[in-house]
This record gives C-alpha cells, sequence and structure tokens, in this order.
C-alpha cells in the first residue's frame, strides 16, 4: 500500500499593528529634525537616543479635541507605541525582540518599540508585488519562519512591518488579554491585489 504524502503545514504569519485607528488618536511627532536625524529608523538597527524626543496627540482637522489614546499608539509604520502600562505588560516579551526608547508626549512617557530581530524569510519570487517593486502580498520560506514564539521583521520590509508568529500570536493574546491593553492588532496577510479592470 502506496504511502499518503507527508501533510504540509503552512505556516501562518501576522502583521502586528496598532489596531482601533478608527477609535483613537494616532501619536505624531513633535519635531520635523527628528524625523530628519533618522532616529525612528525603523530598519531593525538598534538605536541609541540620547534625550527624550516629543510626540504629540494628533487632532483631526476642524475637531477641537483629540479622540482618546489606546495603550498602543500608532505613530509610524514599522514600530509600536506604548504608554506605561502596555510596556509593564508587554516588555517580559516583546524585550527579547527589540527595545523599548522613551519618548515625551505632553509630559508622559511614551515608549517607542523599535524591533531589532530581523530574518530573511519572505520568498521574494513567490511574492506578490506592486508595478513599484514593492511587496504587497508576503509568501515566506516556511523552513525559516521561527518556530518558537517570535516578534521579527524581513529585510525587504523591515522599514514598514512587524510580524508575529503563531506561537508569538498566541503568547501575546494571553498577555493582552490579561493586562486588559487596547490598541494591539494582528492582521492576516491579505489577498494579491486584484488587477484593474480594463477601461473601455
Amino acid at each position: 500500500m502506496p504511502s499518503l504524502p507527508a501533510e504540509v503545514v503552512e505556516v501562518k504569519v501576522w502583521k502586528l499593528e496598532s489596531g482601533s485607528v478608527n477609535d483613537y488618536a494616532p501619536l505624531v511627532f513633535g519635531s520635523d529634525k527628528d524625523v530628519a536625524s533618522g532616529m525612528f529608523d525603523t530598519s531593525g538597527a538598534s538605536l541609541s537616543w540620547s534625550r527624550k524626543p516629543r510626540v504629540e496627540v494628533f487632532v483631526e482637522p476642524g475637531k477641537k479635541k483629540p479622540k482618546p489614546l489606546a495603550d498602543v499608539s500608532a505613530l509610524t509604520p514599522g514600530a509600536l507605541v506604548m504608554n506605561d502600562k502596555a510596556k509593564v505588560a508587554l516588555e517580559p516579551f516583546l524585550s527579547r525582540f527589540g527595545q523599548f526608547l522613551e519618548m515625551d508626549c505632553a509630559g508622559e512617557s511614551r515608549w517607542f518599540y523599535n524591533v531589532t530581530s530581523v530574518i530573511p524569510c519572505i520568498d521574494e519570487a513567490r511574492s506578490a508585488k506592486r508595478p513599484s517593486g514593492s511587496i504587497v502580498r508576503e509568501e515566506f520560506f516556511e523552513d525559516w519562519v521561527p518556530v518558537g514564539a517570535a516578534v521579527f521583521k524581513d529585510p525587504l520590509t523591515a522599514a514598514a512591518v512587524l510580524y508575529v508568529n503563531e506561537a508569538g500570536k498566541a503568547a501575546l493574546e494571553a498577555i493582552i488579554t490579561e493586562a486588559a491593553i487596547v490598541g494591539v492588532a494582528f492582521v492576516e496577510l491579505g489577498p494579491p491585489p486584484k488587477k484593474p479592470r480594463p477601461r473601455s
């Protein structure tokens, strides 16, 4: 009797992002000079700051007051920003994969989480790309994605995307639920973009 082929186990990877963006205010940089200096580089390199940069709560045009802040806020692609509550809960797990750098937000601390665990595991040849060449739907070399709980970046998308594997997602979800943290999203990798219909 012929043996059945071994079952192929698909490796699941999610994007780790700030969530609830319609309900909570993002943060914005307080100084264009800070941005231009490269201190917020999200390419996966370790960062060293000599001072706390300033960030501000974004107020929508035409509104007098901003939306409330979540525990984890959006600031720039490729990084997360946390308040003290989120940092205390998540740092024991997340510090294995990156660093927490302190910022000032109207006199309160906010923590820039910079992932420095960079693992080349995207299969560029199988990934869907935009005409510009940027990757819009990642495919991974399954053997290269970490098996143990991990948060990581890939060199091809490091400046914009944080990834988490299945074990890492489970670990983070447990912490988030236990600490009642608001503002974290696990985003499934989307389908390839539809080709535009020809215009008649």
